[in-house]
């Protein structure tokens, strides 16, 4: 049974939309951290300040989006907006896509499901380039968003991917970085944020100095 072209339609220009931004590719794709500096058009760390829920209007129909505006405490590549002092981020991402049932068959929608992320939690985020619609995503979708958390003194970052294969193909990391992961996934884990952004603004140097 085929979707109504209402929904159909609005699904396939967002896949092509998503695609032209270098998001799909990313569902199947591991990256590293150097890899995901390369593929970011913005690179930022902030707080949730709300998520609004909203549609866009594409391929004869509606998209659900998700619109999440970030209280910015570093900006490592990009620009970011000033509002009466405070930098701000705002990052549209697609919303989740409800099924379709025909009588007992129900229709799944091909598009991925973006990464969600929580109101008031703060994050480094690796934003892909806006699409024709004004549409991004983090890089790899889940690997591109760390959530930061404090422990103890220190603060800690983990991604989507349980930070997997984020040093893939790099060298070790200061000893800072490596005592963070856990012991008992050397390769994955939690990492020292102070550590993961050093290391963030070497690699957005190095591709400035391209």
């Amino acid at each position: 049974m085929r979707l109504p072209r209402f929904h159909h339609g609005a699904i396939l220009a967002g896949l092509l939309a998503l695609a032209s931004a270098p998001a799909l590719a990313t569902t199947v794709m591991q990256f590293n951290l150097a890899e995901m500096t390369d593929r970011a058009d913005r690179i930022f760390r902030g707080r949730i300040l709300s998520a609004t829920e909203g549609t866009v209007d594409v391929g004869g129909g509606q998209l659900p989006i998700v619109t999440y505006r970030v209280q910015v405490d570093e900006a490592f590549l990009g620009d970011v907006t000033t509002v009466k002092g405070v930098r701000i981020a705002e990052i549209r991402m697609l919303g989740k896509v409800a099924s379709i049932r025909h009588g007992n068959l129900r229709r799944v929608s091909p598009l991925p499901e973006m990464p969600q992320l929580r109101v008031g939690q703060t994050y480094l985020l690796f934003a892909t380039r806006p699409s024709a619609i004004g549409l991004s995503t983090t890089v790899g979708l889940g690997q591109g968003f760390f959530a930061i958390s404090s422990v103890g003194k220190d603060e800690v970052a983990l991604n989507g991917a349980n930070n997997s294969g984020l040093f893939r193909g790099m060298d070790a990391g200061a000893p800072a970085a490596r005592a963070a992961r856990t012991a008992a996934a050397p390769d994955s884990g939690a990492v020292a944020y102070v550590e993961l952004a050093s290391r963030v603004r070497a690699l957005v140097a190095s591709r400035g100095a391209r």
